[in-house]
């Protein structure tokens, strides 16, 4: 039995890697990527060195690389990538390879959407492409998440690594709280759907604790230390042209990654448990007992060498 894992370089795919690998039913995990930087596939290539499983890894570079991958598995796991600036749309992929599925015989079709990897822009495009491709793939399952925190999470890691790094985050909240639900529940989730549970589902995942982003960032900097403390809005050039604002300018001053991120903030929007076959989330680990008991190490061997072509960073 095979797994193909598309999008997987990103670090929440990485923790579903690490479930999948460490199963011990695959005999080949294909992880496709459409790896716009050398640095993407560096820290895939980092993390798989960490795993014992048979991985392969493919570069997709149009449709005819996506039908040629899907071929060689027969399960699917969807996970939308963090990819901010070279394309477009997030949903663009996904549409291509419902389509390109629909047609064989999978045993398992899912995909992940953490809110944290959304083009701001087209936030509320995921409930369509959800009801549209249950339509043609009667056994998909859709997961929706929640911001997410723990080793694996791109939206807490992200802050993490500015405040270690003395850097400026842009910070302006709707005020909106989040539902944070931690990577390895997430991840234990992802595994039950890949061992068949929750099949033609459409799931929200989430905590079930409610936190502000500005009580996040102090959980981050205890977590990190006492001498670490967030520059919020601290940076005159963010304050004449800031992130969020969509100019030409904004965009040669500010990594695509970091835009994300402040644009999340400024946008949230609380998910909403009408509309998903069920909520998921038992028994799962609080962030701020989380926060207090684990302390954040930092990787500074990996550099995200295009971050150095923007300005502020």
């Amino acid at each position: 039995m095979s797994l193909l894992l598309l999008n997987a370089s990103n670090r929440i795919a990485q923790g579903f890697l690490k479930v999948a690998a460490e199963s011990g039913k695959y005999e080949k995990i294909i992880c496709a990527d459409i790896f716009p930087t050398y640095f993407t596939v560096q820290r895939l290539l980092k993390f798989k060195q960490s795993l014992s499983a048979n991985i392969e890894l493919f570069k997709i570079g149009d449709r005819q690389d996506l039908h040629d991958v899907i071929k060689q598995a027969n399960n699917v796991l969807y996970v939308s990538h963090d990819y901010y600036q070279t394309t477009a749309s997030k949903k663009n992929l996904l549409v291509a390879t419902l389509d390109l599925v629909k047609n064989r015989n999978y045993k398992t079709v899912a995909y992940v959407a953490p809110v944290e990897h959304d083009h701001q822009e087209e936030i509320d495009e995921w409930k369509h492409l959800e009801v549209e491709g249950r339509r043609f793939i009667p056994q998909l399952v859709g997961i929706r998440s929640d911001i997410t925190f723990g080793p694996q999470s791109t939206f807490t890691n992200k802050l993490a690594q500015r405040i270690y790094n003395g850097e400026s985050i842009y910070f302006q909240s709707t005020g909106q709280s989040c539902a944070p639900i931690f990577t390895g529940d997430l991840e234990q989730i992802v595994a039950q759907v890949l061992a068949g549970s929750h099949a033609g589902k459409l799931l929200l995942a989430k905590g079930h604790k409610h936190i502000d982003f500005k009580s996040i960032i102090h959980l981050i900097e205890d977590s990190l230390g006492t001498t670490y403390k967030a520059n919020l809005n601290q940076s005159f050039i963010e304050k004449v042209i800031h992130p969020t604002n969509n100019c030409i300018i904004g965009q040669q001053l500010y990594c695509p990654s970091y835009i994300n991120l402040t644009k999340l903030i400024a946008n949230y929007k609380a998910l909403e448990n009408t509309g998903y076959d069920q909520v998921v989330g038992d028994k799962l680990v609080d962030i701020e007992e989380y926060h207090k008991n684990n302390k954040i190490v930092i990787d500074q061997s990996l550099k995200a060498d295009y971050q150095l072509s923007y300005l502020v960073g």
